[in-house]
């Protein structure tokens, strides 16, 4: 927030304005009580629908349950705004409720609370964000505070929400009623909200606080993409013009100034542009559809119009390249031919001008190889198919979307294929996750008429959607890499601990017994030294003492002389170790006497026992669950080596946490892995799948093994629309190159 003048700098310190507050406070319960109240009708209705149909789920149990708690619901909710206010007079410190959310471990329920406040807070700043902003600094100085946290500030609706989950939190309700609850309470509380803030707003500003306060961003109406004036041309020999974005004909509006054009981006896209041309000659296809022969060029808007019935044609199907004899390309120009003469247009008339059929082309281009790709069944190549012809209109009407990573359609675009990849819908969520898929392309197709503020809401709700999902995964995703750190400690520790008991050994040949006592028993109790307190540690050290004490016994009694007295065996030590290898009491002792007694013989010229069973066979320890089966890497050529190529293997190095690659699973399809961790011991990297389960543990060598084998795909960029883009350049890269070898 930037302030106007020194004077309007809030107070931090005083006594808060008792009067305002109260005033407020009784405007909020007023518009807000009545808010609760048909928020709770609302519920009241759907749960009598929903037992007249005879639904169980949330049927007549639940409807007489609600009733019976609406008074309690109610009385908690304002008492816990009335306390709220109470303690902005009294300046009392606040607690927060369960719903504030916070770094540990929450029930499911609490989970669910906290998810669903966090959406209805969203949701509705996205409406009355500037409003709350200039309100909430307006009632920090009337309490005198120097700020409101969202979650303390009583007219933030996620204080609000957090009030009503507390209000229902002691209550017998199902999950999922309490998110019905709230989602007919964020309807009801966005239209309240407006009133109240602009109620308070302008009771503050006349009451002297913060008169000329301003927000630091105008109220949010409508997309940065929809209604805005038309620019003037650009100049000729601008970037805009040589990228092939036309004046006010073909770019629908200014772009928002937090878009920028990188140089890269728009070599990229001028180099399609190019290269069209070319590869519209190898396919035999060119701007005139049908064979027509060329004339006067279609206007755009009859284009447009062309494309809309295709749009609403739920007929239309289209199949990638790769499936079938036409490009995608060609299988859209035969559509709109045929869409076409249903609107009166004739063959020698639908002739593209060479803008418009550059749009059409780069799309369907693009679609052909996002369709491609291995990380979707067919399932899911119809579900994004039928996004084609509203992501022609766009191009056709705005070309910034192949240039501009921000644009609306383009992250639309990339939310649907994330949630798309490697998704089989085989577990609820990820069922759940696909039926919001089809639910956001349904409402794109039957909504969108030329305005790409449609792109950016379903873009926001369907990222929303799927960051509730992400938070559930995040911590399975700590897991698998706290359980993969803890794996590679264990190794290394091992390691280093036999290396460090067969130097000491050295080239003694030990009867079992003492064998197997040190490389069982003694072994372990290193590792465990070594883990927790580290090697050097004087426990660490003490145990190394005890092994040493143990084979310079050995040594007297192999030369038939008895145990030192000035250096006799460590008892105490030895017995630790059998304990922390779950030998203890009486079997600690026995197992220590069965070590003397392997001494006293070799010490008396008889041969050493062949085994003693005494002396435990295996080491009782909680240990790392056994990993997931990986999938399986193999020797390419049957060399002893491993085959990879040099140029892949330098893009794999490159990889950071966080970055994603396709992955083949042990059925043979392609799913997204992320990298969530690399071993600062081995360098290894973790990769796990979208749910935060471990899928493979590789090292970059063995990645690009893989990647040999057709096994891993990296790619080409960091988003699903980006990538797609660079594959197109390389297909038409590859078509002039064959062309040129012909010619």
């Amino acid at each position: 927030m930037n302030f106007r003048s020194p004077a309007e700098i809030p107070p931090v310190s005083g006594a808060p304005n008792a009067g305002l507050l109260d005033a407020v406070q009784k405007h909020l319960l007023e518009r807000v009580g009545p808010a609760l109240d048909s928020t709770l009708a609302d519920v009241d209705d759907y749960l009598f629908d929903r037992s007249q149909n005879g639904e169980e789920t949330l049927g007549m149990m639940a409807l007489r349950a609600m009733r019976h708690a609406r008074g309690s619901i109610v009385q908690a909710f304002r008492q816990a705004v009335q306390d709220r206010f109470r303690a902005l007079r009294e300046r009392t410190p606040v607690t927060v409720g369960l719903a504030s959310g916070g770094l540990s471990l929450l029930s499911d329920q609490a989970l669910e609370q906290q998810l669903a406040v966090e959406q209805l807070a969203a949701s509705v700043l996205r409406l009355h964000g500037p409003a709350y902003e200039v309100v909430s600094k307006r009632l920090a100085v009337v309490a005198a505070r120097s700020e409101l946290p969202d979650r303390e500030n009583p007219l933030g609706p996620a204080f609000l929400a957090d009030a009503l989950g507390n209000a229902m939190i002691k209550l017998d309700m199902d999950d999922a009623l309490r998110i019905v609850v709230f989602k007919y309470f964020e309807r009801e509380l966005s239209a309240a909200l407006g009133e109240v803030y602009a109620h308070c707003n302008t009771l503050l500003a006349n009451a002297g606080i913060l008169p000329t306060l301003r927000a630091s961003a105008p109220q949010r109406t409508q997309s940065a993409y929809s209604g805005r004036p038309r620019p003037a041309a650009p100049e000729a020999g601008s970037p805009a013009q040589a990228a092939g974005v036309a004046g006010p004909a073909q770019v629908a509006d200014a772009a928002p100034a937090t878009m920028q054009v990188s140089p890269a981006d728009q070599a990229l896209f001028a180099s399609l542009l190019s290269q069209l041309q070319m590869w519209r000659a190898a396919v035999g296809m060119s701007g005139v559809s049908a064979g027509g022969q060329a004339g006067p060029a279609l206007p755009t808007q009859d284009l447009m119009s062309i494309l809309s019935l295709m749009q609403h044609d739920n007929s239309m199907q289209f199949t990638p390249a790769a499936s079938g004899a036409q490009s995608l390309a060609q299988q859209l120009r035969e559509q709109m031919a045929q869409a076409a003469r249903k609107l009166g247009v004739g063959a020698d008339r639908f002739n593209l001008d060479g803008l418009d059929s550059d749009a059409v082309d780069l799309v369907a281009l693009l679609f052909d190889v996002l369709l491609d790709g291995p990380q979707y069944d067919n399932r899911i190549r119809q579900k994004i198919g039928r996004m084609l012809v509203p992501y022609v209109k766009v191009a056709v009407k705005d070309r910034r979307m192949f240039l501009y990573k921000e644009h609306p359609a383009r992250r639309l675009l990339n939310t649907v294929a994330e949630a798309c990849e490697g998704n089989r819908g085989e577990a609820p969520q990820e069922r759940e996750l696909l039926d919001r898929v089809d639910q956001t392309i349904d409402r794109l197709v039957a909504e969108f008429n030329e305005d790409v503020a449609i792109f950016e809401t379903l873009e926001q709700e369907l990222r929303a959607f799927m960051a509730q999902h992400r938070k559930r995964f995040e911590l399975a995703e700590r897991r698998s890499a706290e359980a993969q750190r803890g794996r590679e400690r264990l190794e290394q520790a091992r390691a280093e601990v036999q290396a460090e008991l067969q130097w000491r050994r050295g080239g003694r040949a030990l009867p079992p017994v003492l064998d197997a006592f040190i490389s069982t028993h003694a072994a372990h109790h290193l590792v465990q030294m070594a883990l927790r307190d580290g090697k050097g540690s004087p426990r660490y050290e003490s145990a190394l003492r005890a092994v040493d004490d143990l084979l310079t016994a050995f040594d007297r009694a192999a030369a038939r002389q008895p145990i030192d007295p000035a250096r006799p065996l460590p008892e105490a030590e030895l017995l630790a170790m059998l304990a922390s290898a779950g030998c203890t009491g009486d079997a600690g002792e026995a197992a220590l006497d069965a070590l003397n007694d392997t001494l006293a013989r070799l010490a008396a010229g008889e041969p050493a026992l062949a085994s003693d069973p005494r002396i435990p066979a295996e080491v009782v320890s909680a240990e790392p669950q056994a990993p997931e089966p990986e999938p399986v890497l193999q020797v390419v050529g049957g060399t002893a080596g491993l085959d990879y190529d040099a140029a892949m293997l330098a893009r794999l190095r490159k990889l950071q946490v966080g970055d994603w690659l396709q992955l083949q699973m042990g059925d043979g399809h392609f799913a997204p892995a992320k990298v969530s961790w690399i071993s600062p011991i081995s360098s290894r990297l973790l990769l796990v799948n979208r749910r935060g389960i471990r899928v493979l543990v590789a090292s970059v060598e063995e990645l690009a093994v893989m990647a040999k084998l057709g096994k891993v795909i990296v790619r080409e960029a960091a988003t699903a629309f980006e990538d797609a883009l660079h594959q197109v350049a390389g297909r038409l890269q590859s078509v002039a190159a064959n062309q040129a070898s012909v010619a």
